[in-house]
């Protein structure tokens, strides 16, 4: 089990006003990090990738190296259905990424299609 994240600053995600409802979604789920990939933007390129998400925080949001990394995504299928994932990963001391990724939606199947395909691809393969 990963630890907690212990900030010296206060992270707060930062949501479109017309997916507000997110955040009461009946469907919450939580996929731990474990991948092999050791640097923090390149698992998130290779999750937005590999998933065909969208992500809503802004490139400036992102740079800088302070060993931390958090971003919303947006997914959308093709019969209406949409998820918003939040990534959190921090670079422990031996380099290793550790953290989570929470997926949430107000039907189960897109969280559920999200939840394995994010568990399966983000080993860092394709």
């Amino acid at each position: 089990m990963a630890t907690p994240f212990h900030l010296p600053v206060t992270a707060a995600q930062v949501l479109p006003g017309k997916m507000l409802d997110f955040i009461d979604a009946p469907v919450p789920f939580i996929v731990a990090v474990n991948t092999v990939i050791q640097a923090e933007k390149e698992f998130l390129n290779h999750i937005i990738k590999s998933t065909n998400m969208k992500c809503l925080t802004p490139l400036s949001a992102l740079e800088g190296d302070c060993r931390f990394l958090a971003a919303n995504l947006y997914a959308k299928r093709i019969f209406g259905e949409d998820a918003l994932v939040n990534v959190s990963i921090e670079k422990q001391a031996d380099g290793k990424l550790s953290g989570y990724i929470r997926i949430r939606s107000k039907t189960q199947g897109i969280a559920l299609s999200l939840g394995d395909k994010t568990t399966l691809k983000q080993k860092g393969g394709s």
